[in-house]
């Protein structure tokens, strides 16, 4: 029986995950052609920071070698960007001329760099920090550089610091929003990791942003939306992602922030299907892996095994690859106000904990400094566990909660005996 041909455009992380599912499951279900714009395999691009510091090196953060590809009778097209694809005739073409006919079709074209509204940007040293290319130039214009400013206090702008910090390159965080990880930490935590950055050599101003970047043919400085004017020869700009569409749209697919798509993950059309960052469901967009992982399961169940299992969106817990800044967050991290909001602070040891309840569920998850117990509280938080019954001492962790009741079990102690530590003091409930 001749196979259904099944072409994934986007060599990502996306597409490569759902390549390593089909395989898993049934390796010649398809016969499967990837086209990608990267000159390259499948890497791992949320190591492209630890890349940037040098605690990995390129071949170390490659997922799907191309011997992986000829092992597995996957045909490759690395460097390869599509222009045209016509539904009627289900059939594409690349920017070389490549030609293609499709059985099922696979969008998993990725983002782009959110841009910003900034004059000057044609100057050279003003990266994106979103591939190889992009380290590549950061790491040698770093080499010379006085001073960097990255433009971006989430995730990737803070880790890309944290890259040329420890280079040695003197590096400013601006950011437009009152406090770092705005989307994930509250004002509190916040102003830890602001204070934990700046130990680490890393200056951050907050509530502005870029006017404009001045310099002759490379940057040199730039003047902010507050009249300020700083010095820098070398700028990454880190302000999030856009889903990239521009394909699907040309298609003629339903798009709207992103490829439109319904529980099972087909676009408008049936013959083709999407995952990854370039997707909109339900109004919402993805900028993390964990939901990704969960999108290339349940296509590659549909795609193997004709089976429809509805997708569904669930709280992420976030971390930063930072050496020494522990943080863990999920769910809502400010909360309504019928909310239950529980706090725990030590300033001194930059501890701190909050956690958001909702009938009498868990919604909430703010953890920076100690965060050995953000794995349960996740449970309990994605499970919807009541947690009526630990909410006198949910603050103080797994361990603390069991051996509570263990002992409430077995014998009465005064309330004084069962009191945590006093570096522990400082809880409101």
């Amino acid at each position: 029986m001749t196979q259904p041909h099944l072409v994934i455009i986007g060599s990502g992380m996306a597409g490569g995950r759902l390549l390593n599912e089909i395989i898993r499951r049934q390796p010649d279900r398809f016969r499967i052609s990837v086209f990608g714009e990267e000159p390259h395999p499948n890497y791992n691009r949320i190591m492209l920071s630890p890349l940037l510091a040098g605690d990995v090196t390129k071949k170390e953060i490659v997922l799907n070698s191309h011997e992986w590809y000829a092992e597995h009778n996957i045909t490759l097209f690395a460097g390869e960007r599509i222009v045209d694809i016509d539904r009627t005739q289900q059939s594409l073409r690349s920017h070389t001329g490549t030609e293609l006919t499709y059985d099922q079709l696979v969008f998993a074209t990725g983002s782009r760099p959110a841009k910003i509204a900034a004059s000057g940007q044609q100057l050279s040293n003003i990266f994106d920090f979103r591939t190889l290319e992009d380290v590549d130039a950061i790491v040698n214009t770093a080499k010379s550089a006085n001073h960097a400013v990255v433009i971006g206090g989430g995730l990737l702008g803070l880790e890309a610091a944290y890259g040329l910090a420890i280079k040695g390159v003197k590096t400013t965080v601006i950011h437009r929003s009152g406090h770092l990880l705005n989307r994930q930490l509250d004002a509190q935590a916040g102003e830890m990791l602001r204070l934990s950055l700046q130990e680490r050599g890393i200056e951050t101003l907050l509530n502005t942003e870029v006017d404009s970047f001045h310099g002759d043919t490379a940057v040199s400085s730039m003047t902010l939306k507050n009249g300020d004017v700083l010095n820098a020869d070398l700028v990454i700009i880190a302000t999030g992602i856009t889903p990239n569409t521009l394909l699907a749209q040309t298609a003629a697919l339903e798009v709207n922030r992103g490829i439109v798509v319904d529980d099972q993950l087909f676009t408008s059309d049936e013959h083709i299907s999407a995952l990854g960052e370039c997707i909109e469901h339900r109004g919402e967009t993805f900028g993390l892996v964990a939901p990704i992982w969960d999108q290339a399961d349940i296509l590659a169940n549909r795609l193997v095994f004709s089976t429809d299992t509805d997708y569904s969106t669930k709280a992420t817990p976030t971390k930063l690859k930072i050496s020494g800044i522990d943080l863990f967050s999920a769910g809502e991290v400010n909360g309504q106000p019928h909310d239950r909001v529980v706090v725990l602070q030590d300033k001194d040891r930059r501890a701190y904990r909050k956690l958001i309840i909702r009938n009498e569920t868990l919604i909430g998850i703010v953890l920076f400094g100690d965060v050995q117990d953000g794995n349960w509280y996740y449970e309990l938080l994605e499970q919807q566990i009541k947690i009526e019954h630990l909410l006198p001492t949910l603050l103080f962790g797994q361990s603390y909660c069991s051996s509570l009741q263990d002992t409430d079990n077995s014998t009465h102690h005064s309330d004084q005996e069962n009191q945590p530590d006093t570096a522990l003091t400082g809880a409101s409930l």
